[in-house]
């Protein structure tokens, strides 16, 4: 069953209380009952079996029947930096990207990125991407859902991420070192960041811009994958060595 999202301060004395957009989710869309029973998580890693006691007009109270501690938070987490795809190739990545457990998703704005968001929509769109990583997180029962930043430049790649273990930048037809054949296994520790490029590649002054920030040159074989495609290669990969797969 999915997991619904609330902040821990949405309870209070064994009962929890939801309004706004879950609220109305929850009460429109899944047409839920007093008397029914849900699972909801908070930002502590913990899951609690909740009973529906009052529905009212704008916002539900549930007691906690159960509560369900979380594994610990992961030793390796991986932050995915993204060039900005265009249309629905974007929220498609995001979700699935969310389903195989990143923390983090930052969308990049690079000089071949084909749709940039104009600065007028930037909050609106990402708070749209938000939503996508929150559902689909809730869907697959994650224990937490990754934030989505706002877009950012390839300047700001290790401001972002500036105690990273392992830096890695995906490259097509190249000769670096292929991506399943890093040492990293199940006892590894520390922050993994992986940058994917856009449909159109890395301009050479891009890809020293980013080589300059001591990100690791990768590839994923012989293939070329559409940019959509290659960081859910990646983090597969990522993820199975780390032995969460």
């Amino acid at each position: 069953m999915p997991v619904f999202f609330i902040q821990s301060n949405r309870i209070a004395n064994y009962t929890v209380t939801i309004d706004g957009p879950l609220f109305t989710h929850l009460s429109k869309s899944l047409r839920v009952r007093e008397g029914e029973n849900i699972y909801v998580g908070d930002e502590h890693r913990v899951r609690y079996r909740v009973r529906i006691d009052h529905l009212e007009s704008k916002s539900l109270q549930a007691s906690i029947l159960e509560t369900i501690e979380g594994p610990p938070a992961p030793l390796a987490p991986i932050v995915l930096f993204q060039a900005v795809l265009k249309g629905d190739r974007m929220n498609w990545m995001i979700q699935k990207a969310t389903e195989l457990g990143v923390v983090e998703i930052i969308p990049l704005l690079t000089s071949r990125v084909i749709v940039r968001p104009p600065a007028s929509r930037v909050r609106t769109i990402q708070e749209r991407w938000q939503r996508i990583a929150v559902d689909a997180a809730q869907q697959s029962e994650q224990w937490t859902y990754p934030r989505i930043i706002q877009p950012m430049t390839l300047s700001d790649l290790c401001k972002h991420v500036p105690h990273a273990t392992l830096r890695c930048v995906l490259l097509e037809r190249s000769a670096e070192q292929n991506l399943g054949s890093l040492s990293i296994d199940h006892t590894f520790q520390g922050t993994i960041a992986l940058v994917v490029g856009p449909e159109g590649g890395w301009t050479q002054e891009e890809m020293q811009e980013i080589l300059d920030q001591r990100f690791q040159p990768i590839t994923l074989g012989k293939s070329i994958l559409r940019s959509e495609t290659a960081p859910l290669v990646a983090l597969s990969i990522l993820q199975y060595r780390l032995g969460n797969l």
